[in-house]
């Protein structure tokens, strides 16, 4: 069976690697990024990414609206090299399924709102727009069970609550599409998402000072850190508890005082991502580098949305160059 696998993989998987070899190549650079941190205007930004794969995206983007519609397209290309490299479709539904939860969740906290959904639901999902803000009836059965439970008459839920349960369910969905696919690296990857959505949980709630068993509650599964092992740290302070942390599991090495750091986690853990992303750049054949291109894509669409946005809205440089994450390389 192994030396099947080791004859199989590069034939499978040959011409996909080749190619995202060389896409990596045009990812954005150092250089690039301060380019557009120091463009005075967006109109400056466009400029700078015209010749980049983003470019022609962004071509006639004037509005916040124009770059999420312009960086949307970009990722619906990219979703689709998933396809054409022959990735399993429970990889592709690794990164396609998160956008069926988002929109899932903006349609109910919308309804809870009183506010129109149509703006915010993106169409990147395994599930057409349509059908997401169509009758309940009409949802797959993943999105309807979580629906009716927290739009049932006698369920008064806040928006805190619903993105609780929506995310226990998004990594649930994940951690079975990552074991399904039958990948070590991709199921290593859902682990790592898990273990730091936890640490954030956990820190949050005692910045609020929850009661424990709360606290608890918005923990998940399918991390390599076991939740008792999470919890016994909860009753500490958080300065004692960034200090335990970063002393072991994923954090370990990370300076306590980033870790206590709230308002810049995101960062933090979308940092210790990309560095476990990298080890698919050394497997020479496998659908590992394509995993790892793909997320790094996602990445790189996240920093940019922020630059893009953050310079059309006035946000300081200064702010900007702090949310900007490690990049693939």
């Amino acid at each position: 069976m192994l030396f099947r696998k080791s004859v199989t993989e590069p034939i499978r998987y040959g011409y996909a690697v080749g190619r995202v070899r060389v896409l990596e190549g045009r990812m954005l650079s150092g250089g690039t990024y301060e380019r557009l941190l120091d463009a005075p205007t967006f109109g400056e930004q466009k400029r700078v990414l015209s010749d980049s794969p983003y470019g022609r995206f962004l071509e006639e983007a004037e509005t916040v609206e124009g770059i999420e519609r312009g960086l949307g397209l970009a990722l619906d290309e990219l979703y689709g090299f998933l396809v054409t490299a022959n990735l399993p479709s429970p990889v592709i539904r690794f990164f396609r399924v998160r956008y069926d939860y988002a929109n899932l969740e903006a349609r109910l906290k919308a309804e809870l709102l009183g506010v129109p959904v149509e703006d915010l639901l993106v169409g990147l999902g395994t599930v057409p727009i349509e059908v997401v803000k169509g009758s309940a009836a009409q949802l797959p059965k993943f999105l309807r069970d979580i629906y009716m439970s927290l739009s049932a008459e006698d369920c008064a839920v806040s928006e805190e609550q619903i993105t609780g349960v929506v995310d226990h369910a998004l990594f649930e969905d994940l951690n079975t599409a990552a074991k399904s696919s039958k990948s070590r690296f991709l199921t290593g990857l859902a682990a790592l998402m898990v273990d730091l959505a936890n640490v954030k949980a956990l820190l949050r709630a005692r910045s609020k000072n929850w009661r424990a068993p709360d606290a608890e509650a918005l923990l998940l599964d399918g991390g390599n850190t076991p939740l008792a092992e999470l919890m016994k740290l909860y009753p500490v302070p958080i300065t004692e508890i960034a200090e335990l942390l970063s002393k072991r599991g994923p954090l370990k090495g990370v300076p306590a005082d980033r870790i206590a750091d709230l308002g810049n986690y995101d960062v933090l853990a979308d940092d210790l991502i990309v560095r476990y992303l990298k080890r698919a750049r050394m497997v020479a054949a496998g659908p590992e580098p394509v995993i790892g291109y793909v997320m790094a894509r996602q990445a790189e669409v996240m920093m940019l949305r922020m630059l893009l946005i953050g310079r059309l809205s006035g946000v300081p440089t200064e702010v900007l160059r702090r949310r900007l994450r490690e990049r693939y390389e």
